[in-house]
């Protein structure tokens, strides 16, 4: 309290200060004035003996009371007045780190939402997450899922782990009900201990108890809170009512809270994992699909356990080598796995690198601002560092002015993030799992924001002010007109704020361009099948209904048969993987071929499709045959492969006729008969390279899981309600999964590309518009500091046409050499981005570069023809006399 009376009393103390200095003066006067000196000379010789009383009340002030509080406020209302005063260039520098902050603190929202999540439970950061490493993998090859002969060998080390438990988190499940309609939805199966590991608890009702993962007690749900409140209208007394569930009476245990959610993975509900004898036996290690989650164990740090980890792996190559061998362990946190799995890092980081180079710009802007409204006040600055104003304190005061400009604009900022964010949710709604991740105006982002208001106010601010500190005094107050020189001096720091304006544009152009091209081609590739009048759908077969392999063909025939005289159908066929849309590999052998001295596997992708696939995909036979009614399940085993797989494993050499065994999980070993070879076919939509695919025979090898394909004549969408009957025909209670057209999938699988390039697009144009402001800035204000020159030439006959290039020349000065800056720092970019992106991204775009520059330029002449024209317009004789 003694503090804030101390602070509120000071104006009474310094009016008590100014009263005795007052007094001193007189009395001092009064005795010269005694001695016979009149009253004018005897004050003014008072006055002189006693010196500068402004700077005495500064240094009493300082020695009384707290200096700095005081003098930032009187600071703080010294550049609010100055700031009031010039309402547009107040606007002018506040607008432009608004947008700048925006744009940050938007993308931000993204980097909080991803890379900082919010993870549910009881210290989860100290959560780990156990995978496998794949030896064949070129994507993520340390994100792959666990066996469960590898998961109970693990989870009973304890020495490593206190506590461990599996999730099998991309289960596909029917739910229906009286009345509705049956959804598919997907859910996870996971051990009885999976929320006590997480340290969680259900927001109704209770967890999974010791003994629900056994076969027969496992009929049991969780709910997820989104489904709750989707499916069941929020039905607080939902606990202990049974819901069908993959046609099978579940009772519902609980329901999670809603910030239960890990990125990545979006079950609606959950069921205990049930694991059979099959599968712990050796084969069992084939059928890698748990992710499994742990605690480590008292005294064990992560890199023992990383340690330990490995040797279990290397006991379990030495152990079981036919399926084990080059299959490695990873551990990672659960924050740095969710973030790795999810695979958005890399797209934050190039938004996040290109955000920060247009906040640089906008206060490289304002800094030029800055220094232009310093060069006109260099006579008041002059005058106050004449009267005893330190260096410093003429800094701060500009600085604090900085400050409130960043301060107006942060706010401002906010402002905007606020709307740019429900912009960004309106454009990530693409992806299931992007789109139930929250993306708010969180404390990371406000935080965010403060920071980047800080820092824009330095970078904007320091320079200049240092700048205008450093002027000649006695040169300011004796010149009673512009300083050309001193203008030409302050003009060297714009022409390098400019320059590097200009520098840094060029860099954000060239690298946004060579991305967008590279997204471009990526999502325009040829894809080696026709995609267009082609009507998708999910289908998934129940263990209830449909328990072995007859069912599923006969299931397949019935709805192929049924399907065929809908009108606009023209093809209908089945396949277990939509094609580009991303297939599974698995090993394979080759009879007659040794294994590679590299010790590498041979993979390929595997589909299983039915006789039609080709002619109604659209992929041609290049030599050989397709399957037909006579490779039913009794005939020998027959595969057909794509060039991709005779390129690389028959070194091109017609392989019609040779046996090939693929190793798939579950299923018992047997020799098959290339019959056929068929163009190649993206495995991935995304993805510029082909890869080796192998085509099984449905009739053979029938699958629970695959995707329905109907090649139309009419508008694909519009068969959609004639598909649903027609299923609903053969099984009332089997659901649709993601009725689209192929070119709906596609589109989906660009995930965010076309936001992607949408906001690099955006922010390189924001960058370049900048850029032009800030040329057009120097060029003007360099016109304004040599009007009197202009006018000399002029008035000595030089041509209008010679001033206009004259300033031109000017301009393209500075761009050139911005230009030519940005263009060498952007030469490694198609290199830096190829290695960033793992080659999966085409990136030889080289006419970008010129294209790139031209635009540059034709920007500069744009931005530097006005002052220039204006230039021409100055009246000779008007300047002169104003000088």
């Amino acid at each position: 309290m003694s503090w804030f009376a101390q602070l509120f009393s000071c104006r009474r103390r310094y009016d008590d200060l100014s009263v005795s200095i007052g007094e001193h003066i007189a009395e001092r006067a009064e005795e010269l004035m005694e001695s016979g000196t009149p009253r004018a000379q005897a004050e003014q010789t008072a006055r002189r003996e006693f010196g500068n009383v402004g700077l005495i009340e500064q240094r009493s002030r300082e020695l009384w009371q707290r200096p700095t509080t005081e003098n930032l406020l009187a600071d703080v209302r010294f550049a609010l007045r100055q700031l009031i005063k010039s309402p547009g260039f107040t606007a002018t520098a506040v607008i432009t780190l608004a947008l700048g902050i925006a744009v940050n603190a938007t993308m931000f929202s993204l980097v909080s939402a991803f890379l900082l999540p919010h993870l549910p439970g009881r210290d989860s950061k100290s959560l780990v997450v156990v995978s496998s490493v794949n030896p064949d993998a070129r994507f993520q090859a340390d994100t792959n899922p666990v066996s469960p002969p590898n998961y109970a060998a693990w989870e009973n080390d304890t020495r490593v782990f206190s506590a461990m438990t599996a999730a099998d988190e991309y289960r596909n499940g029917s739910l229906s009900g009286s009345g509705q309609q049956p959804e598919s939805i997907l859910y996870a199966a996971v051990s009885a201990n999976y929320f006590s590991v997480f340290g969680v608890n259900p927001q109704l009702g209770r967890a999974f108890l010791a003994g629900e993962d056994q076969q027969g007690h496992d009929h049991v749900v969780i709910l997820s809170h989104g489904l709750w409140e989707r499916r069941f209208g929020s039905d607080p007394t939902i606990v202990g009512h049974t819901v069908h569930f993959n046609r099978e009476e579940y009772v519902v245990a609980g329901v999670m809270p809603a910030d239960f959610r890990l990125l990545g993975f979006p079950p609606q509900l959950w069921t205990p994992l049930t694991l059979t004898a099959a599968d712990h036996t050796p084969s069992g290690r084939k059928n890698r699909s748990l992710y499994l989650f742990a605690r480590l164990a008292p005294g064990i740090t992560f890199n023992q356990a990383r340690a330990q980890l490995n040797t279990l792996a290397q006991q379990a190559q030495q152990d079981f080598p036919d399926t084990e061998k080059r299959w490695g362990a990873s551990i990672r946190t659960l924050p740095d796995f969710l973030i790795h799995n999810f695979n958005i890092g890399t797209a934050l980081a190039v938004i996040m690198t290109v955000v920060g180079f247009v906040l640089v710009i906008a206060c490289a802007n304002v800094a030029g601002l800055l220094l232009t409204r310093a060069v006109g006040r260099q006579k008041e600055l002059a005058i106050r560092m004449s009267l005893g104003a330190s260096r410093f304190r003429v800094v701060r005061q500009l600085v604090t002015e900085g400050l409130l400009i960043a301060l107006f604009g942060g706010g401002i900022g906010l402002l905007l993030t606020y709307f740019g964010i429900q912009f960004m949710r309106a454009g990530l709604s693409f992806n299931d799992g992007i789109s139930a991740v929250p993306v708010t105006l969180d404390t990371n982002v406000l935080l965010f924001a403060a920071v980047i208001s800080l820092v824009s106010a330095i970078l904007s601010s320091v320079a200049p002010s240092l700048k205008a500190s450093h002027a000649a005094i006695n040169t300011e107050l004796k010149n009673e007109t512009r300083s050309a020189s001193s203008g030409r001096e302050h003009n060297r720091l714009r022409v390098v704020l400019v320059g590097g304006e200009i520098a840094l544009a060029m860099f954000l152009l060239i690298g946004s361009c060579l991305l967008i091209c590279g997204v471009y081609v990526l999502d325009h590739q040829k894809l080696g099948f026709n995609h267009d009048h082609l009507l998708t759908a999910g289908i998934g077969l129940d263990q209830a209904r449909y328990v072995d392999a007859s069912r599923q063909n006969q299931f397949v025939r019935n709805l192929i048969a049924q399907l065929q005289p809908i009108p606009g159908v023209k093809g209908v066929t089945i396949a277990s993987d939509l094609p580009a849309s991303g297939l599974g590999n698995v090993a394979i052998h080759i009879e007659g071929q040794q294994e590679s001295r590299s010790n590498e596997q041979n993979t390929a992708a595997d589909v299983i499709v039915t006789s039609d696939y080709f002619q109604v995909v659209g992929v041609p036979i290049l030599s050989g045959r397709a399957f037909n009614d006579r490779d039913d399940a009794t005939a020998p085993r027959v595969v057909v492969v794509n060039q991709q797989f005779v390129h690389k494993y028959f070194q091109d050499r017609d392989p019609v006729g040779k046996q090939i065994q693929l190793d798939i999980p579950k299923v018992p070993p047997a020799w098959s008969q290339i019959v056929g070879v068929v163009a190649d076919v993206k495995s991935y939509s995304e993805d510029p390279r082909y890869e080796p695919e192998v085509y099984e025979f449905y009739d053979q090898r029938p699958v629970a899981s695959f995707s329905l394909m109907l090649r139309s004549t009419v508008d694909p969408t519009s068969l959609t309600p004639a598909l649903r009957h027609t299923v609903a025909q053969l099984d009332s209670e089997l659901p649709l999964l993601r009725v689209m057209s192929m070119d709906g999938v596609i589109d989906l699988q660009r995930n965010g590309n076309p936001l992607f390039s949408k906001l690099l697009a955006t922010f390189a144009i924001f960058a370049l518009v900048l850029s032009a402001i800030g040329i057009y800035g120097l060029i003007a204000y360099s016109v304004g500091q040599r009007t009197h020159e202009i006018g000399i030439r002029l008035a000595l006959g030089a041509k209008v046409s010679d001033i206009s290039r004259m300033i031109l020349r000017d301009g393209f000065k500075v761009a050139a050499i911005g230009s030519a800056i940005g263009f060498v720092m952007a030469l490694p970019l198609p290199k830096v981005f190829d290695s960033i992106f793992e080659g999966l991204l085409p990136f030889g775009s080289p006419a970008v570069y010129p294209i790139v520059l031209a635009v540059m330029l034709i920007v500069v002449f744009c931005a530097t023809f006005g002052p220039a024209q204006r230039a021409t317009r100055v009246d000779p004789t008007t300047a002169l006399r104003n000088e």
